[in-house]
């Protein structure tokens, strides 16, 4: 579908007249004449002025604003995993303890391993 090219230039750069022209068109063709103004705006790295034009949700905005908090809850996760691969160790060299002392004893019983 093609679409008025100034249109979606005034679109891309958030002209609030231009929202205005295309609020009464049907949902379908705002969402086509949004998909084009997102593809604009990637391919001429266009921020716009306004929030006038918004087919998308706004992005969240991240619950972490203090670096602090980020840092403890980063050095948090760093400590359990230490813990987890720690406990994967411990598990392993049992395991292998183990396999030894069977083949040690298989061996001095003379039978293969």
């Amino acid at each position: 579908m093609e679409f008025n090219r100034e249109l979606i230039m005034a679109l891309a750069h958030g002209d609030k007249q231009a929202y205005e022209q295309i609020k009464t068109l049907p949902s379908v063709t705002r969402v086509s004449i949004g998909l084009e103004v997102d593809k604009v705006r990637q391919e001429k790295a266009i921020v716009p002025m306004s929030n006038g034009f918004s087919i998308y949700e706004e992005q969240k905005k991240s619950s972490y604003t203090n670096a602090e908090d980020i840092g403890k809850i980063l050095a948090a996760n760093i400590q359990v995993e230490k813990e987890r691969e720690a406990e994967k160790e411990r598990v392993r060299q049992e395991q292998l303890e183990k396999e030894v002392k069977y083949k040690v004893s298989r061996a001095r019983a003379g039978l293969p391993y």
